[in-house]
């Protein structure tokens, strides 16, 4: 008998109800037509609705943790690979709330689960994924500067550094034991661009799985309405400081092009206006504070929210 693909997922909702997630459903509908003799799956609800909600329809064996405080995607993850660590898992697959599982998802993590379980250069498994018509994920970097996502149906093993969402995303457990998870000084945006980041730089490589695709609901292609203005300015934040602190001044002169090129699309957007005045202001930061002042600014503000974030669970 082939050994089974022990896998837990864990799905993060926000202001959302199990029943609604098209993530869980389409989850929960795929597991169900999966043999079990290919796949030992566990799966984790991870809410992070402010306040808490008093949650309705969920199924039965699905586990469930109400994070009330909202910390973020990070300590979501860090708290699924705790329990995937302590109870054998070897795969944990991360999850947001606004994913589509593909039918052919879990049979063919499986069989790519047990393929790669001896290979552990391979500390990650990841799907295409598509939003608004297009891939956004994965992608490299070329000349350690410019974007370029893989070309649909690719599949192997990427040589250079790989960059993945966190939706749809296979872990292996034991890598991001050694890395010690997710860096809870990127708890939301670029937590899956600095989790890969720092795979790479540990010596894992990622393994594109191009015939598996996800379609996904991407906030930043409709900020207006899937975005508040504080959670796009810690965006910009952020990205600011993982190219500030891992990327060269070719990469962070590509993405001052890329800003100016969002405010230009955006004066077509009437209901972007407070966005593109954020990005305006960003921009002129990057383009006249220097990069020590840059990262010194937000490794102060990352600091004082993770460190807020910590004493938050502690008292709940």
């Amino acid at each position: 008998m082939q050994p089974v693909t022990r896998l837990l997922a864990v799905v993060v909702l926000y202001k959302l109800q199990p029943r609604d997630s098209s993530t869980l459903q389409t989850l929960l509908s795929v597991a169900a037509s999966t043999y079990s003799e290919k796949l030992d799956l566990k799966i984790l609800v991870w809410d992070n609705t402010p306040g808490g909600q008093l949650v309705e329809d969920l199924p039965e064996g699905v586990l469930y943790e109400s994070a009330p405080q909202n910390p973020g995607l990070a300590q979501a993850y860090n708290q699924a690979l705790r329990l995937a660590d302590a109870e054998g898992y070897e795969w944990l697959l991360t999850l947001d709330q606004d994913s589509f599982v593909p039918e052919n998802f879990l049979t063919r993590v499986a069989d790519l689960g047990r393929e790669l379980s001896q290979v552990e250069t391979v500390g990650a498994i990841v799907p295409q994924v598509i939003a608004d018509g297009r891939i956004i994920s994965p992608f490299q970097f070329i000349f350690h500067a410019v974007p370029h996502w893989f070309h649909q149906g690719f599949v192997g093993i990427s040589k250079r550094a790989a960059y993945a969402a966190n939706s749809g995303s296979i872990l292996r457990v034991s890598a991001l034991r050694e890395i010690d998870g997710y860096d809870p000084m990127f708890p939301l945006d670029l937590s899956d661009t600095n989790l890969f980041h720092r795979l790479y730089t540990s010596g894992k490589r990622v393994f594109i799985a191009g015939d598996v695709l996800m379609h996904h609901d991407f906030a930043l292609l409709n900020k207006q309405a899937r975005m508040s203005i504080e959670r796009y300015d810690a965006s910009l934040m952020d990205d600011c400081a993982f190219w500030d602190l891992y990327m060269g001044p070719l990469a962070r002169f590509e993405r001052i092009l890329r800003f100016a090129v969002r405010i230009c699309k955006d004066f077509f957007k009437p209901g972007e206006t407070i966005f593109r005045e954020r990005t305006l202001l960003e921009l002129k930061r990057r383009l006249f504070k220097s990069r020590k002042a840059r990262i010194a600014e937000w490794r102060a503000w990352a600091t004082l929210r993770r460190d807020t974030s910590a004493q938050d669970q502690s008292v709940s």
